[in-house]
């Protein structure tokens, strides 16, 4: 898969469009239908997005943190088979265009596009003007088909991508997994901390997570993968302030079970597969150790649970 300015000529082309946080599974049910028209189209599949999301641009002041980086966007959408990334940079400039001239320039006369394939609530343009019904007529005047793919419904509510953040920022990390179709992940580099979990029998990584999307604080049955390796290790993490040694700044402490090693300075990434409790106050260390042996019992039958 090529990302490329939108200037380049394609054949047959198959075109979506969308901002694509997260590619849960409503966005991965576009890719497969994408990648399927292209082939009996004898064409190519070209996904065109955004950089930043539109939403950082408009309405700086709203802090709604991206489930996935870019660059973690565009390695899943390549893994769906997509020939094509487009990654338009998005400013107030690109924002003014109205949603005619958006056909007209790009998908028209740059990209010639032969079919295009949006999410049935999607909307473009300058202040969201055109929407599917707009598509499609733009589609029978100057000559391309629109498709609506329709939604994935889950609990019977629609899979998106702000109800995926919302599950995540309440702790439901097991639901938000179900709605990516895998599971969520965040990085970060090992820092020193406190050292308490070494005397408590439980030595912890401490990460400053260099990811937007934080789930909710508490203790979570997590996978983590160190820099190199496909396979990850079970363990457990800590997000939080540890209020039982009356820290005040939250921290992000990760217990991996049956491991020995320096971990300083290096990267992780860590998957988070539920939530075991919330973080509470203990009466003393001992009772918080007699607490994490009980939470380790539980995540270790989570992962053995929930294998990949």
């Amino acid at each position: 898969m090529n990302a490329i300015e939108p200037r380049a000529a394609f054949q047959n082309p198959v075109v979506t469009l969308g901002n694509f946080d997260g590619v849960h599974l409503g966005h991965q049910k576009i890719f497969r239908r994408l990648t399927q028209r292209a082939r009996e189209l004898r064409g190519q599949s070209v996904v065109y997005t955004f950089e930043p999301h539109p939403i950082k641009v408009l309405h700086p002041q709203q802090d709604i943190p991206l489930i996935i980086s870019y660059e973690e966007r565009a390695s899943l959408i390549e893994s769906f088979g997509v020939d094509v990334l487009i990654c338009a940079r998005f400013d107030l400039e690109f924002a003014a265009q109205g949603a005619r001239e958006f056909v007209e320039k790009v998908l028209h006369e740059r990209l010639r596009v032969k079919e295009v394939l949006v999410g049935y609530d999607y909307a473009f343009g300058r202040g969201r003007e055109g929407n599917t019904d707009f598509l499609h007529g733009m589609g029978r005047e100057l000559g391309f088909r629109v498709e609506v793919v329709s939604p994935v419904m889950m609990d019977g509510d629609v899979v998106s991508s702000s109800r995926v953040r919302r599950a995540v920022q309440g702790g439901d990390v097991a639901l938000a997994n179900r709605m990516l179709g895998r599971e969520f992940a965040s990085e970060g580099v090992v820092e020193r901390g406190h050292g308490r979990g070494k005397g408590l029998g439980f030595p912890t990584a401490n990460l400053s997570l260099q990811t937007e999307l934080t789930p909710k604080p508490g203790v979570y049955a997590v996978r983590v993968y160190l820099p190199g390796t496909s396979e990850p290790l079970g363990g457990m993490a800590n997000l939080g302030t540890n209020p039982t040694f009356g820290d005040k700044r939250s921290s992000f402490e990760v217990h991996i079970f049956d491991f020995q090693g320096e971990l300083y300075g290096q990267r992780l990434r860590v998957a988070f597969v539920d939530r075991l409790r919330e973080e509470r106050r203990f009466p003393s260390p001992q009772a918080l150790v007699e607490q994490l042996r009980l939470d380790e019992d539980r995540a270790r039958s989570l992962l053995q649970e929930k294998q990949l």
